[in-house]
């Protein structure tokens, strides 16, 4: 474990800032770097996990039909692309993705939590109506009276859907590079 005293970005104060670094090993992830940095004097607190390795990049699919399917485990690291369809569902990483670990319900919560903000901030009717009429759809899904697939897609291969029915694929290079773009990737060196 390693830990440092920083100045806050967020508040300007000097020494408040405590970083804290501990490198373990999660399954389906693999060895990663938690980080966890917390500001004494303004309250600023972030948690995240950086995968120190890469792995197989990597496309899970499942065909979400019934409650069965919605207790299925999902991994999803910082690095990782969600996908509904059928919804117009898409997550992208970006610098403030996380990971998470949860089920296929789980995920649904997840996206209904953010369509109730996007109705919150809808500047038209039509926005509004739009989100409304995709968390009852979300809701049918729940149910088991509407079908939907869910793709899981890691260009670093450290997400994954686990249970019976997933499809997996593997990435080709040209692909994985292009949905890599600008993520940030810690290697660890060997040393010679």
């Amino acid at each position: 474990m390693n830990e440092q005293i920083l100045d806050c970005p967020v508040c300007g104060g000097k020494n408040s800032l405590k970083v804290i670094n501990n490198q373990i090993e999660i399954p389906y992830f693999g060895s990663v770097l938690e980080t966890t940095m917390i500001c004494e004097k303004c309250g600023f607190r972030r948690s995240d996990i950086f995968p120190l390795e890469v792995r197989e990049p990597t496309r899970y699919k499942l065909k979400v039909k019934g409650e069965k399917d919605l207790n299925k485990r999902v991994v999803r690291s910082s690095s990782a692309y969600i996908e509904i369809p059928e919804l117009g569902v898409e997550i992208t990483p970006g610098p403030l993705a996380e990971g998470f670990v949860s089920n296929v319900e789980g995920v649904l919560n997840r996206v209904d939590n953010i369509l109730q903000t996007l109705i919150r901030w809808a500047e038209t009717e039509e926005q509004r109506k739009k989100a409304e009429e995709l968390r009852e759809r979300i809701k049918k899904i729940k149910e088991g009276n509407e079908e939907v697939t869910l793709i899981l897609t890691d260009p670093l291969g450290h997400s994954a859907i686990i249970g019976e029915g997933v499809e997996e694929e593997i990435l080709d290079e040209e692909e994985a590079k292009k949905l890599r773009g600008d993520i940030l990737i810690f290697e660890k060196k060997e040393k010679k």
